[in-house]
């Protein structure tokens, strides 16, 4: 396959239904071209098999070893990726106390710890070409903190953090680090939601498109940027060893 050095290769993970789904299929329609990724193979072929612009791959993204193999073969057919979209998501419901060891593990590895190995893996990438966009789907969970929701709030929260931090760390890189709310939008795991994710669409492909000197380390609800991490002037420094 031969990609045009002007088509932006962008990686959505978690798109074979969702909101993953609507921003594959919505951007396939562009000049991009997409890759997704998610569990069910036999449903990414049923979704996708027929569109000429998305290269679907079966990846576990609770598994470091796929995660690594996945972009490796990503840079082997493309040569690079452009914009990463970290969509795959897990949720649980539960009283704090009855938390048990096997969901945090689950919930944590696909809605941190992919995020992360994702990210790491392409960071190089993208300071190599000096340009990348990065957008995290958190959730207005990880501000406003519902009942029952604490291990999925907290995995989200996460992500705010995160794309903070990797504002500050990646200055003076083309790269920008941002994380977004879909809103209560309508999918498998939140059916009773009224919002259709199409409303994500507008700040998706506003994100994707900032400019170099355009924002990074903030958080949108839609297309409106709310700062829910104070700016504290603080010199860190460097820790003290431990004997």
């Amino acid at each position: 396959m031969v990609i045009k050095k002007n088509k932006k290769i962008i990686l959505i993970t978690g798109a074979s239904s969702g909101l993953g789904k609507t921003i594959a299929k919505n951007l396939s329609l562009e000049n991009f071209q997409i890759v997704v990724c998610a569990r069910n193979l036999t449903l990414l072929k049923k979704v996708y098999k027929k569109n000429k612009n998305v290269f679907f791959s079966k990846v576990d993204v609770s598994s470091e070893k796929q995660i690594k193999q996945f972009i490796n073969n990503i840079l082997k057919k493309f040569g690079k990726v452009d914009v990463l979209i970290n969509n795959a998501g897990e949720v649980f419901n539960c009283k704090f106390e009855s938390i048990k060891s096997k969901q945090l593990d689950k919930l944590f590895k696909t809605n941190l710890y992919a995020p992360i190995f994702f990210i790491r893996e392409c960071l190089p990438i993208m300071k190599k070409q000096n340009f990348g966009r990065i957008i995290n789907i958190s959730s207005g969970g990880s501000v406003n903190c519902a009942n029952n929701y604490s291990a999925y709030s907290a995995s989200k929260a996460a992500l705010n953090t995160i794309a903070k931090s990797l504002k500050n760390e990646l200055n003076g890189y083309n790269i920008k680090v941002n994380t977004l709310s879909p809103g209560p939008c309508k999918t498998k795991m939140f059916p009773k939601n009224k919002l259709s994710t199409s409303l994500s669409i507008p700040t998706i492909k506003y994100l994707i498109n900032l400019k170099e000197n355009g924002p990074s380390g903030n958080f949108y609800w839609f297309m409106k940027k709310i700062k829910i991490i104070p700016e504290l002037k603080i010199d860190w420094g460097k820790p003290n060893k431990i004997n």
